[in-house]
């Protein structure tokens, strides 16, 4: 899973040639759910002042079943994403349309439709829920899927006026926001870890920031 999100996070290239501007992100629309644990929501995510990846996306109610033929990605009001995370969903649409690709939710909003089973069996059902990617890597046509989760680590909203609360905010947590809260830092630790290895690899050992 790790692996796969760096590769995600590389199909626009890093070291892409000075004035070479990729088109607008394709339209979304993006629906925010309360978060399970922690309450936020669409209020909490606007309030804080978090940016959608792309300026093209727009929010929409939870419920909203009318998205005017839009596309659309679930996220839990208490996460956000930055935009390269994203780089897998908006090249997917502008692939294979807005019918073909959408459906698309982040891995807290997938948790939150598994809980009771047991973690590795969490982890064996996000690996295959998230394989679509893995199709729209090597340039192949996209599977059918009734809902896509999106190989992305994601970040805690957080109004953060303290320095904790600002290193809370831009920690990566790979189960969601809550994840490390969880108890799974370890996991945690070891997913971000394999992640930057998979960058470094693929930068040729020239990785400018940390992944």
């Amino acid at each position: 899973m790790a692996r796969r999100e760096a590769a995600a996070h590389f199909l626009v290239p890093a070291d892409q040639p000075p004035g070479v501007i990729r088109p607008p992100a394709p339209p979304m629309a993006v629906r925010i759910k309360s978060c399970p644990d922690c309450g936020a929501d669409a209020v909490t995510f606007r309030a804080a002042g978090v940016a959608l990846p792309f300026a093209e996306w727009r929010i929409v109610a939870a419920d909203d079943v009318d998205t005017g033929g839009l596309p659309t990605l679930t996220v839990l009001g208490c996460e956000w994403f930055a935009p390269r995370a994203m780089l897998p969903v908006a090249i997917a649409i502008e692939r294979f349309g807005p019918v073909s690709a959408t459906g698309f939710r982040s891995r807290a909003v997938a948790v939150t439709e598994l809980r009771g089973l047991p973690f590795d069996a969490v982890l064996a059902t996000l690996d295959e829920q998230e394989n679509w990617a893995d199709a729209v890597c090597a340039g192949s046509s996209l599977p059918p899927r009734p809902a896509r989760t999106v190989p992305a680590a994601s970040r805690l909203v957080s109004p953060a006026a303290t320095w904790a609360a600002y290193r809370a905010s831009v920690a990566a947590r790979f189960l969601g926001p809550h994840a490390s809260d969880a108890g799974l830092g370890r996991w945690n630790e070891l997913y971000l870890e394999n992640r930057r290895d998979a960058a470094v690899r693929t930068l040729d050992g020239y990785a400018s920031c940390p992944a």
